[in-house]
């Protein structure tokens, strides 16, 4: 094996790749470990090459990397540090052991990327965890989570390489109490695992504690910091912070509590206590316990959680650093192994550790970020991130970009060395994330498909940018309408541009960037174009197709657009041919050229983007010149007429009939309409599977979402959906081909089950799409295909396989007319976020199911209006969510049934309290039937409706005595009284009597002499009302006589 070092390049990588793609990884590690020095670099290794291969090899301590100048070879590996950790905390102290989750925070959609350990255990915390779920019975837990820290809150991509101490991806080491232990243990399993078993020196580590805050009303952590004490820890060295260094909150709203931090001094043998908390680099936070003890309110407030619990966590790569006896994490054997293969390949000076001003050629930096950014997207990807413009998809592809500039513009490394170091990261973490050795020759494929993608805009995108840096002098800020076109035209992320004008000595004007997106955002919302009445008016009316035929200018040849192929795991790739200009049309007719800025529309002699047709939408994307890659046209909207294909959108720079360009179509809008188109055929099928004969009334492909329409007469059941559902879903998981053929239009009408649009006008020959069966089937007997699989006659663009599409999911139906009935349907991804927003539902109705219940047996019936305000709350929710259909219709039942269940106890809660209050007031009016009228208070919560039936059960006993009810309900106040007709002749009515008590209210009677009724504010004091009631009476009585 040890020949291997010395293969051609290409031999190497043959093996290499066979071994992956075999899934061999025992022969993949030993492969890629021996081959790690220089497998596709160089034919003739050097010197410092063969020690390097030599020593690796000969090492078994140091298989992971080499060692550093003053470095002990019996130093802790990385991989034992984290095995010492684990093994403390399962072993001594009775924890379990939890996997990492993916860095896809797939429960999470507030996270790009899971970046802490507790991540995985935020529903724990917050007391929504499902009952039937596992996590119910953790009481103790350790693990190694993956962590990703690149957007949002925590962002540290713009530092990494620029210091030694921030990275994107990093490992944490972490322990968790959930309603078990709390601050004595934690303290002390810490403080045994840093001194005991790792053997750090007690006086170079200093303990912090959170000082209290008197707006908050929190006294000090005077427990933690007498655990300390305690514990031996000399009190010097026990040192109180605020809010901003001890205190963790999840968020605005939730669970929080103190935190106490372990720091360490990489000196020793001095009182380095001033230094802790002020950024030193040789006095480092090494381990954060953090102590959830409290509930923050929407207001603001602290409330004391029912549990609490411990959450600490710990980077590796630092503890590593310490324990491995080097200056940073860079030096250790996680980064050594990528720093070193990258002094081999690249033939720049070797890596120093300069930092600042010291690196002035920025390449130690480059290492640096090379390094780190290889290690992330290695995790990330094998977690299932890919590059692309959306959210997490672009973050990667960032990152890559970023990678990829340093290595090619500092390092002079040549393409693929940043996709070389992906076994490496294999290496050091696979056994760990076995994940990260399913696929890595894969991973390396994503890597430099993307690197493949920028290295052709880089070099024009930095030559542009140096260009309008030099323009600038003597001006200190890059305009951010040059940083918005380094983003929109060349694909340079932000911070990419903000670094290169950074390593200028100039700042990068944010907000007109952004001003700049946003009017490229609002152009795009109109059509793509700045003016959309001017761009809606160019078309290709008859008279202009018979122009252009004058002209001799030729129909445009579109096949191109069936021209892709994909690769491993649905990626595709799409051609990018060369085309020429044969016309241009503006709002006011056809012209010979357009300027920089202009909307107009373009004819090319050949095209790939997809015209708007057949439902799917229109491909977009832009014209480069063919001579010099300068963006010189962006396509917003892309029509057919008469054979010519117009393109319409803005131009660039000035564009000529003539002009020679090279067409970009945006792959990721293309791919998203492939799958959602051939979802419609799927779908199609399963309806016909299920409902028998239907008719297709239309589609509509869009990139995010299709609808399609179909003749019934009635809703789909939900056992209908459930079967067109799981047959769709079986089609798409059975990987089955997608296969289209050109065949002569009697032919195809000739079979059996073929699916046609009614009324639709197909060309001869056609296009037939068929699913499930291979190559050349379509020549053979035909006559019952369409009976067994999905068969129609299309036009559009497809996927390869329907295992692409990854899961369909209807999600609406409605009645668009009389007979026609819509389906609107997602797929792929936006499945994903279904699911999530499916999950969230069945927890929030577990949780009011269990409200419902306390409730509907409560006499409370405060508590019954505020679940019934969740629960029309929930079925707005509902209502407008993306969720599986036959889902949304069982948890709308759900919903339903608490509802019936809620309004029944109210009911009978009614009953019982009308039951209860008429008693007593029958009890106290018999003791005061002599008095001239009877004014009850029934006390709270007695709403008008209750008042009346009150007053109807007293209406036998005392009929002949003026009565007057009132009840508060909330902060309203209600009214009831009578008169018996007798005392009106004497001058007492009921509506009169009424609006004694309304201004103490604030309200309004009305009624009649005999009966009156009113509502009001609930007042300070209902008995100062009844006071005021007797005394009218009485008055009015009186006067009378």
């Amino acid at each position: 094996m040890s020949g291997l070092c010395f293969l051609t390049p290409a031999k190497k990588m043959v093996l290499l790749r066979a071994a992956g793609r075999v899934h061999h990884y025992p022969l993949y590690r030993r492969l890629a470990s021996q081959l790690s020095a220089n497998h596709i670099l160089r034919n003739s290794p050097s010197e410092k090459q063969k020690q390097h291969v030599a020593y690796v090899h000969t090492s078994p301590k140091t298989s992971a990397g080499s060692l550093r100048p003053g470095q002990s070879k019996d130093f802790l590996q990385a991989s034992q540090v984290r095995k010492k950790f684990l093994d403390h905390f399962q072993g001594l102290n009775d924890h379990v052991f939890v996997p990492s989750s993916s860095v896809i925070p797939y429960g999470d959609p507030t996270l790009l990327f899971t970046n802490a350990g507790m991540n995985q255990f935020k529903d724990i915390f917050q007391g929504t965890i499902h009952p039937d779920m596992v996590q119910n019975c953790y009481r103790r837990v350790v693990n190694s989570q993956k962590c990703i820290r690149v957007g949002g809150k925590h962002n540290d991509l713009d530092d990494v390489g620029k210091d030694t101490t921030h990275h994107t991806f990093f490992e944490m080491l972490g322990n968790w109490s959930f309603g078990d232990f709390f601050k004595k243990e934690a303290c002390t399993m810490a403080l045994d695992l840093l001194t005991s078993v790792y053997g750090l020196p007690l006086e170079n580590l200093y303990f912090t504690y959170f000082k209290g805050n008197s707006e908050l009303q929190l006294g000090a952590d005077e427990a933690t910091r007498q655990i300390w004490l305690d514990l031996g820890v000399p009190e010097d060295r026990v040192l109180p912070f605020g809010m901003a260094d001890n205190f963790w909150e999840m968020g605005a709203v939730g669970p929080c509590g103190p935190c106490t931090e372990i720091h360490f001094d990489r000196h020793g043998n001095r009182n380095a206590s001033h230094l802790v908390n002020l950024g030193d680099p040789d006095v480092l936070e090494i381990w954060n316990l953090v102590f959830m003890q409290f509930y923050r309110n929407e207001a603001g407030s602290l409330h004391d959680l029912p549990k609490h619990h411990v959450d600490t966590g710990m980077g590796l790569e630092r503890l590593v650093s310490i324990l491995q006896g080097v200056p940073s994490s860079y030096d250790t054997d996680l980064f050594q192994p990528l720093i070193k293969r990258l002094e081999e390949t690249c033939p720049v000076r070797p890596y120093q550790g300069l930092l600042g001003e010291k690196d002035q050629d920025h390449i130690d930096t480059a290492y640096r970020a090379v390094a780190d950014h290889a290690r992330m997207l290695t995790v990330a990807i094998a977690d299932g991130c890919r590059p692309d413009s959306q959210k997490r998809g672009y973050v990667i592809k960032r990152v890559i970009r970023r990678a990829v500039r340093y290595a090619t513009e500092k390092l002079q490394a040549p393409p693929g060395a940043l996709g070389s170091l992906v076994h490496l990261v294999v290496i050091s973490l696979g056994n760990t994330y076995p994940e990260l050795e399913e696929d890595p020759v894969y991973i390396a494929d994503v890597i430099n498909n993307e690197e493949e993608q920028f290295l052709t805009t880089l070099k024009k995108g930095e030559k542009y940018l140096k260009k309008a840096i030099t323009e600038l002098s003597p001006r200190t800020v890059l305009p951010g309408d040059i940083a918005w076109k380094m983003y929109d035209a060349y694909g340079f992320p932000l911070d990419l541009t903000t670094l290169i004008a950074d390593e200028n000595g100039l700042g990068v004007d944010i907000e007109g960037f952004e001003k700049s997106r946003l009017e490229s955002k609002e152009i795009t919302s109109r059509g793509g174009i700045k003016n959309q009445q001017n761009l809606s008016n160019i078309k290709l009316e008859t008279t202009d197709i018979s122009h252009l035929h004058e002209l001799s200018v030729k129909d445009t040849d579109d096949s191109y657009k069936y021209n892709y192929q994909h690769h491993r795991r649905g990626k595709y790739t799409f051609p990018r041919i060369h085309a020429h200009i044969l016309a241009l049309k503006t709002p006011e007719g056809f012209v010979e050229s357009a300027s920089s800025g202009e909307e107009c529309a373009i004819i090319l002699d050949r095209t790939t983007f997809y015209a708007e047709q057949g439902g799917q939408q229109w491909d977009e994307g832009s014209f480069v010149s063919a001579d010099d890659e300068e963006l010189m046209f962006s396509v917003y909207d892309v029509q057919s007429y008469g054979g010519y294909v117009l393109h319409l959108g803005t131009t660039a720079e000035t564009v000529s009939i003539g002009d020679h360009v090279t067409l970009y179509v945006n792959e990721e809008r293309r791919e998203k309409l492939m799958r959602n188109h051939t979802g419609t055929h799927i779908l199609n099928f399963a309806l016909r599977q299920v409902l028998g004969h239907i008719e297709q009334k239309g589609s509509s492909v869009a990139p995010d979402r299709f609808r399609f329409d179909f003749n019934a007469e009635k809703s789909i059941s939900d056992r209908q959906l459930q079967q067109i559902s799981s047959i769709a879903n079986n089609l798409i998981s059975n990987s089955l081909p997608v296969h289209q053929e050109s065949i002569p239009l009697q032919k195809a009408l000739a079979i059996e089950g073929l699916r046609t649009m009614t009324g639709e006008t197909y060309p001869d020959p056609v296009t037939v799409v068929c699913i499930g069966h291979q190559d050349g089937q379509l020549n053979g007997d035909m006559t019952k295909l369409g009976m067994e699989t999905s068969l129609e006659l299309c036009g559009g663009t497809h996927v390869e396989n329907t295992g692409h599409i990854r899961r369909l999911v209807i999600v609406s139906e409605k009645l668009v007319s009389k007979g026609v009935r819509r389906l609107t349907v997602v797929t792929s991804n936006d499945v994903m976020l279904a699911d999530y927003t499916s999950n969230k539902f069945l927890q929030r109705l577990s949780q009011l199911e269990t409200e419902v219940y306390n409730a509907s047996t409560s006499n409370n019936p405060e508590m019954r209006d505020d679940v019934i305000a969740s629960l029309e709350s929930l079925v707005e929710d509902l209502e407008g969510a993306h969720i599986d259909l036959w889902k949304k219709r069982e948890m709308n039942r759900r919903v339903a049934d608490m509802q019936n269940k809620l309004k029944k106890a109210d009911k009978l809660n009614k009953k019982s309290v009308i039951k209860q209050v008429a008693k007593r007031l029958h009890e106290e009016f018999r003791e005061k039937k002599s008095e001239v009228c009877l004014v009850g208070v029934t006390g709270d919560s007695i709403d008008n409706k209750v008042l009346l039936k009150v007053q109807q059960s007293l209406e036998d006993e005392f009929g002949s005595t003026p009565l007057m009810l009132l009840s508060t309900d909330k902060e309203k106040a209600y009214c009831i009284c009578r008169v018996p007709q007798e005392l009106v002749s004497r001058g007492l009515h009921a509506s009169q009597w009424m609006d004694s008590v309304m201004g103490e209210m604030e309200g309004k009677g009305f009624g009649s002499e005999t009966f009156a009724r009113g509502r009001g504010l609930a007042p300070s004091s209902l008995e100062e009302c009844a006071k005021k009631a007797r005394s009218y009476v009485v008055q009015r009585l009186e006067e009378d006589t």
